[in-house]
């Protein structure tokens, strides 16, 4: 029996077309067996870093130092948990890993900031293990490569591994080759997800007079030009629903993921609902890897309670390079508590992304520490919150004080993007304003310069920062800021100069004409390298 057949078009959100004539690719699939997934893997590996580097998939609200702060503020609340109980295995590790780390932004600013809290604590000593896993093998030989990684891969505290979420059992670690076996970890798992789910399959459903309807999607090929400028998984494709009656109780395997589909069959009404069925199965395999005790914090665009979802239609895929959809926390929640554990949401709707907290353990304990601190992140500014309030700020910087940026940079914890957006402003302002607050500023760049982990994306952060030292007379470490530039971003000759003259001033002046001559090197019309050159003279 079907009870909607509803065409969406790929190019614009919730548009209800007419029938596609065009050639049918797959008929009537459940949404999770669909070929777009497909798509989405191929994507991500042919991809590899220059997803993120190129702008193609946004990570900016997860990955930023804002909430790579939060995420240290928890887990070491749950650290201090742990730690506390008589279970706890002192000897052995905690192993905290990163699904879907993508491009390894978060981890590095994470470790940072987590690092620094257990050094300065009771919990100095504390054994533990940071796993970045992705599906891509491109993004982990990018990790095992980038040297800001590097000194943590030394020390022992970073390992890698390719992780497929929809079928691996254990851990093969990259670069101390162990593997990671069920039975063999004896402390919990520290779990992160950000914009991680919406990216996996799902399958959908439709509730309507108390019967319970599966969501089937059909892709057909376009029949118009494709537009050149979109570079989505499914350009040139249309997707529709069609909703089959599912008969019985037994739709999937496990009991308890039935009992969900039950649970919303009961309470909705002319609705649509997604179940993360990947995640299941993903955290079902991680409870057995690391014996059913593991925290999971997940930052994603999701439904956080039943209200959220009423009166939905099957999901929107929405696109950006990869697709994602929205994703269902209030099912993990159930999920959670049929395997005995609990979940603590967002307490506000949000407008970009909720934060969510699970927790799953065979050891009777309270966890008041890390319940503590995650609710004060939740009700006063969490993630989205920081968002919301930088969205709001950021355009308005030119009518707020210097002293009110910096303010404001201290708040997103020393963030690259807000430096940069502040960047013209403070340079404009330096030479004109009447008690700037120089060492501030300097100050600031320094920080910002210390969480900083570049990828190659637009704006080039090491540029500006070194521009601003050099001004300040800071050259030794504005040339360096320089180097970074090239590295990160090429070579340029107006950077040969910036380092020529950093030298200059240093009055290293042979290593000045050195890098004065490679800058005519790369443009021999450069007429400040000419001029430096005239003034350094033979040597």
């Amino acid at each position: 029996m079907n009870k909607l057949n509803k065409n969406y078009h790929i190019k614009r959100r919730n548009t209800q077309s007419t029938a596609n004539t065009g050639k049918i690719l797959e008929a009537e699939k459940p949404l999770s067996q669909s070929m777009v997934w497909k798509l989405q893997k191929d994507f991500y590996a042919n991809q590899g870093p220059e997803a993120w580097s190129k702008g193609i998939v946004p990570q900016y609200i997860t990955t930023n130092p804002y909430i790579s702060h939060l995420y240290a503020k928890t887990v070491f609340g749950y650290c201090r948990d742990i730690a506390s109980s008589e279970d706890f295995e002192k000897n052995t590790t905690i192993y905290i890993m990163e699904l879907a780390a993508g491009v390894g932004r978060f981890t590095y600013s994470f470790l940072k900031y987590f690092l620094h809290m257990l050094e300065n604590s009771s919990l100095k000593g504390l054994s533990f293990k940071y796993l970045i896993t992705d599906l891509a093998e491109r993004n982990v030989e990018y990790w095992l490569k980038h040297r800001y990684l590097k000194p943590f891969f030394e020390e022992g505290i970073l390992d890698a591994a390719t992780f497929n979420m929809t079928e691996d059992e254990e851990l093969h670690l990259r670069y101390s080759g162990k593997i990671l076996r069920p039975g063999q970890v004896k402390n919990p798992l520290i779990l992160f997800a950000n914009y991680t789910f919406d990216s996996l399959p799902q399958d959908t459903f439709y509730v309507s007079n108390g019967e319970l309807y599966e969501g089937l999607v059909t892709i057909t090929e376009k029949e118009a030009t494709v537009d050149a400028k979109d570079n989505s998984i499914l350009s040139g494709f249309h997707y529709s629903y069609t909703d089959r009656l599912v008969s019985g109780s037994e739709y999937y395997d496990e009991t308890n993921i039935n009992e969900i589909l039950l649970y919303y069959k009961d309470r909705l009404q002319d609705s649509a609902f997604s179940l993360p069925i990947i995640a299941f199965q993903c955290i079902s395999r991680l409870r057995r890897l690391f014996q059913d005790d593991l925290i999971l914090i997940s930052t994603d665009k999701g439904y956080r309670n039943l209200l959220s979802m009423e009166k939905n239609y099957h999901p929107f895929l929405s696109k950006h390079g990869s697709i994602s959809l929205t994703v269902n926390f209030h099912a993990m929640e159930l999920y959670f508590d049929s395997l005995g554990g609990s979940a603590i949401h967002s307490i506000y709707e949000h407008e970009s992304v909720t934060m969510s907290l699970f927790l799953l353990s065979k050891h009777p304990h309270n966890f008041l520490e890390t319940t503590l601190v995650f609710q004060e992140i939740i009700e006063s500014t969490g993630p989205d919150d920081f968002y919301v309030l930088k969205k709001a700020l950021v355009p308005k910087n030119k009518s707020l004080t210097s002293k009110e940026l910096l303010t404001f940079l201290r708040f997103t914890h020393w963030d690259a993007r807000t430096f940069l957006e502040f960047y013209h402003t403070f340079l404009e302002r330096i030479e004109k304003e009447e008690d700037f607050p120089r060492e501030e500023l300097i100050t600031a760049i320094y920080q910002v310069w210390e969480y900083y982990f570049p990828i190659g994306d637009d704006g080039n952060l090491f540029y500006c920062l070194g521009s601003l030292l050099s001004y300040f007379g800071c050259d030794t470490d504005a040339i360096e800021l320089f180097e970074s530039s090239i590295e990160f971003y090429g070579e340029e000759d107006a950077l040969y100069y910036e380092i020529a003259l950093c030298y200059y001033n240093l009055q290293e002046f042979s290593k000045a004409l050195m890098y004065a001559e490679k800058s005519l090197l790369l443009n021999p019309t450069f007429e400040e390298s000419k001029e430096l050159i005239s003034i350094i003279g033979p040597i």
